[in-house]
């Protein structure tokens, strides 16, 4: 289950997952143009829904299809703990300067607040109160790199927190995030290292976005700097494909 982050990763799988009878997946997509609501289901039962995760298709997650759920993106992200800091700093920041100062402890409830509500979080919450089967959840690729040299206002604030020794600060939060989620129960597939750029982003490669095309319509012109390309999906497929691999005794034959 996921968002528009799984779209560096279905075609990867159906062409390496190709031969691998035994493996089987079933992709249950948020979309923007979606219009039927995320369901977690015991056959005709309703176990949780979910009215503003929104599928084109497959909205239907049966527990008793699938041996272990796999969570993409859903908004888990670096990102949104990096556009909080524009609004909401600390006074044990360097730039203590922002809309709203907090003190260290209401910027730590604010972080959990943040990630406890996110899409991802919700979804995982329902799936394990649900069911006892393995919940996997796969980090959402860090920003490219490339985003710190854009001055557009929508995009500055990588770049505001790039300048300064909060970028670090930030980066840890967000690790620390993940940390927590893998010591609840959830295991977590980090980033591809070969992928990783300077801490807390993405080589521009890796990314769907070209930046050679300077069109007004590209995907590089309008800033898309979250979406990853082909290359970056065949690598967390082969994650996949390791964790399958295993354990082929049962605990993992097929991923939703």
């Amino acid at each position: 289950m996921g968002d528009s982050h799984l779209g560096h990763v279905v075609p990867a799988w159906k062409e390496r997952g190709a031969g691998n009878d035994w493996l089987k997946a079933g992709f249950h997509i948020e979309r923007t143009y979606g219009e039927l609501p995320l369901r977690i289901v015991d056959g005709e039962r309703e176990l949780a829904r979910f009215d503003d995760i929104r599928c084109a298709y497959s909205p239907e997650v049966d527990v008793n299809v699938y041996d272990a759920f796999v969570v993409f993106g859903m908004h888990f992200s670096f990102t949104a703990l990096a556009k909080t800091y524009e609004k909401f700093r600390s006074d044990e920041h360097e730039r203590g300067e922002g809309s709203y100062l907090l003190s260290p402890a209401a910027h730590a409830a604010m972080r959990q607040d943040l990630y406890a509500g996110s899409k991802a979080m919700r979804v995982i919450d329902a799936l394990r109160l649900k069911t006892s089967k393995q919940v996997y959840y796969v980090q959402q690729p860090l920003p490219l790199e490339w985003v710190l040299d854009r001055t557009e206002d929508h995009l500055r604030f990588f770049r505001d927190l790039a300048g300064s020794r909060d970028l670090s600060v930030f980066v840890a939060h967000y690790y620390d995030q993940l940390a927590q989620l893998q010591a609840g129960g959830v295991r977590v597939l980090a980033q591809p290292v070969a992928t990783l750029g300077r801490p807390g982003f993405t080589q521009g490669r890796f990314g769907f976005a070209d930046t050679a095309d300077l069109s007004p319509d590209s995907p590089y012109s309008k800033g898309d700097y979250f979406h990853m390309n082909a290359e970056y999906g065949g690598l967390v497929v082969e994650q996949l494909l390791e964790l399958s691999t295993a354990v082929n005794d049962g605990d993992l034959n097929e991923t939703a």
